[in-house]
């Protein structure tokens, strides 16, 4: 069993396993909590988690992948990326942080914070737990922001997190999108629409109308 988070009832904070601040444990893929990634089962992409998506992109960063390219010449070639299991692990030394030190962040966002928040957290801060992992990513981000959602969900199931410290959980659905010429909603990822003629057309409309307006309000409030 991998190691988890303890708390601590008299400081009201959580402690990290030693393992989690160890470089070459945490980018070990075998070491990564949800190695089926069953956390997501049951998600509208999980049926096209091993061809395109989010979830998809998440799978191949976390487990590493082999894309078969083609040079300007025409010549084909593999290109392989390694796998990046140490991404949840910064997202979770940052979540905990985060949640231990609530004089980081507005009072307003202590029953809120996401897996959004989280990354941008990451991405930005020099966290005292990841002072000897830093300098290990080369590059501006180390978590996409992309993954946010997802990463919430694998750290609240198996981080060993108390459900009153969960992060919040985001909305995951299919985009979809509505042609200006015929009106047809679809679907981005499943490539489903519905015409105006169809039954469910209303419904599906009025769901690309919420999704626009959940996207908007999440930009203006958080």
């Amino acid at each position: 069993m991998l190691p988890k988070l303890t708390f601590d009832y008299a400081t009201q904070t959580y402690s990290v396993p030693a393992e989690w601040v160890t470089w070459d444990w945490i980018n070990n893929i075998e070491n990564y909590p949800d190695p089926d990634h069953l956390v997501f089962e049951g998600e509208y992409d999980w049926d096209h988690r091993h061809t395109s998506g989010v979830l998809s992109r998440y799978i191949r960063t976390i487990e590493g992948h082999t894309t078969l390219c083609t040079s300007k010449k025409g010549l084909r070639y593999e290109r392989t990326s390694t796998a990046k299991p140490y991404i949840y692990y910064f997202f979770a030394l940052a979540a905990v942080e985060l949640i231990n030190n609530p004089s980081l962040y507005r009072t307003v966002r202590a029953t809120s914070l996401n897996g959004a928040f989280v990354v941008n957290y990451a991405n930005s801060i020099d966290m005292t737990n990841l002072s000897v992992l830093q300098d290990k990513i080369r590059g501006k981000y180390i978590i996409s922001s992309d993954f946010g959602a997802l990463l919430a969900r694998v750290f609240n199931r198996t981080s060993g997190i108390r459900t009153d410290d969960y992060l919040k959980i985001e909305l995951r659905e299919d985009k979809k999108s509505m042609c200006p010429n015929c009106k047809a909603v679809f679907e981005m990822l499943s490539k489903t629409y519905w015409e105006p003629s169809h039954p469910d057309y209303e419904k599906h409309a009025e769901g690309f109308i919420a999704q626009m307006e959940y996207i908007q309000t999440r930009n203006t409030h958080g």
